[in-house]
């Protein structure tokens, strides 16, 4: 049964409650992104299934059924999977999609200009809608 909570008089109970609830979000908020960061992901290319870290990625670039993903390192990967069911497994906080076939970790980007950015010496266009 739930019931209602009334205070009659002084705010500032009401205010500091508030702001207690405001910082455990935050915390359970930080924890949830730093276990989803951590997770890695485990990609088939060929005949094996390669392990690799979410903040290893540099970008993801998309061939209709495959996914070329571009590592830190300079190494490539190609796996057979479309890009959108790739990036479900992305988080919103590290990666972004800025075209059609390209999506972007947000860290290594130096620089960003009209219309494209640089990501690990690799210039990559940005569409007019993203």
């Amino acid at each position: 049964m739930l019931k209602c909570i009334t205070f009659d008089g002084d705010p500032s109970a009401l205010n500091s409650l508030m702001n207690y609830f405001e910082k455990f979000d935050k915390v359970l908020e930080d924890m949830l992104y730093k276990e989803q960061t951590d997770q890695p992901l485990f990609v088939k290319e060929g005949s094996r299934i390669v392990r690799i870290c979410k903040n290893e990625i540099a970008y993801i670039e998309g061939y209709g059924d495959y996914v070329r993903i571009h590592l830190l390192d300079g190494k490539k990967l190609l796996s057979q999977m479309s890009l959108k069911r790739f990036a479900e497994t992305l988080t919103e906080k590290q990666f972004c999609r800025v075209h059609r076939p390209y999506i972007v970790a947000i860290s290594p980007i130096s620089y960003i200009e009209t219309k494209r950015s640089r990501t690990c010496n690799q210039l990559i266009p940005i569409g007019d809608c993203y």
